[in-house]
């Protein structure tokens, strides 16, 4: 019986088996075209990749593969579908796309090229990554497969959004990011601007965004030194100011909000800081019958918002809305500023 040799050059070739010489030749590896990982060596296509694609629909940096996750200078970072189809239609630029798997037959970057084109821009540059660079992007696993860099937030000036809005909602130290894009998403469908304080509350961030379901991009709103400082300007200009409490009095369809407006929302644990509290012109509550001593602040905020747009579409309405609206645009026009702390 013939004994094994450990002798490289004395193994035999089994049917149909390859050399490394003929391996090279077939994957593209040998010298005279270099892999990936090697210099002047590019990735193969991908499977389903159209030959000669153009720069910005599958970007290709200097020197960066498709999949790189680097990230232009200055600018945020959202995800989810929702957030960054509306960030196509809205105010900031799309620099990046990244794209993950997505469900079976479903085509990721045809979906985003079809939402610019519905926006009316081009496409951005779209890059592929995996799962867990998507997460790693995203700061959370709910990225629904799409995640984009965009500019970073530009909030209107207190001016700006007195001068805008005749309804806002103004947010003491509220922190949670859902209530916030809750109450965003709410607000914007309501014709509503949204009012937040610089220090000790939620900010517009990627999961603010994700939790408006894109409603950031097209929503008006401000944030401002000091909430107080705000209201007294609002007041000046016109505004009647309503805070919110469990124990209030009044009942918040019992007043009149067809004139300018902004409800005042306190955090769920807080409610309304004192000195904030002092500003409003009446407190209102909203009755509840079960069990439960309060509700959500986005609940809230949408209640009163939408009893808000009720008045206002009443019959007879318009002219008193109308009224009051460029009464306080003329306030606003004629202080020029607000108060000193309200920017």
């Amino acid at each position: 019986m013939a004994s094994r040799s450990s002798g490289q050059g004395n193994k035999r070739r089994r049917p149909g088996q390859r050399t490394e010489k003929e391996r090279r030749a077939q994957f593209g590896t040998g010298p005279s075209q270099p892999g990936r990982g090697e210099a002047g060596g590019r990735p193969a296509p991908r499977p389903g990749s159209k030959p000669g694609a153009t720069a910005g629909t599958r970007a290709e940096a200097p020197g960066a593969p498709a999949h790189s996750t680097a990230v232009p200078s200055g600018a945020a970072l959202i995800y989810g579908r929702n957030p960054v189809r509306e960030a196509l239609r809205g105010r900031r630029r799309v620099y990046t796309v990244w794209l993950g798997p997505g469900a079976p037959g479903e085509d990721l970057e045809q979906a985003v090229a079809g939402w610019a084109a519905e926006a009316g821009k081009s496409l951005p540059e779209v890059r592929y990554t995996d799962p867990q660079q998507l997460i790693a992007l995203a700061g959370s696993p709910d990225h629904q497969g799409v995640v984009a860099a965009v500019d970073a937030y530009d909030y209107l000036t207190p001016e700006a959004i007195l001068a805008e809005c005749t309804l806002l909602v103004a947010l003491d130290e509220v922190q949670d990011p859902h209530n916030l894009g809750a109450i965003i998403r709410t607000a914007e469908g309501a014709g509503a601007g949204v009012v937040i304080p610089r220090h000790r509350a939620a900010e517009v961030t990627a999961a603010v965004v994700k939790a408006s379901a894109g409603a950031t991009e097209h929503a008006a709103i401000a944030q401002v030194r000091n909430l107080a400082d705000f209201l007294g300007a609002a007041k000046e200009a016109g505004f009647w100011v309503y805070g919110t409490a469990a124990d209030a009095t009044s009942e918040y369809t019992a007043q009149d909000y067809r004139y300018p407006t902004i409800f005042v929302m306190g955090s769920e644990g807080q409610g309304l800081g004192r000195r904030v509290e002092s500003l409003c012109d009446v407190m209102v509550s909203l009755p509840l019958q079960g069990r439960v001593d309060s509700l959500n602040v986005s609940v809230s905020a949408g209640v009163l918002l939408y009893e808000a747009v009720r008045q206002r579409r009443a019959p007879g309405t318009a002219a008193a809305a109308a009224e009051g609206a460029a009464g306080a645009a003329q306030q606003v026009a004629g202080t020029g500023a607000a108060p000193e702390g309200a920017a």
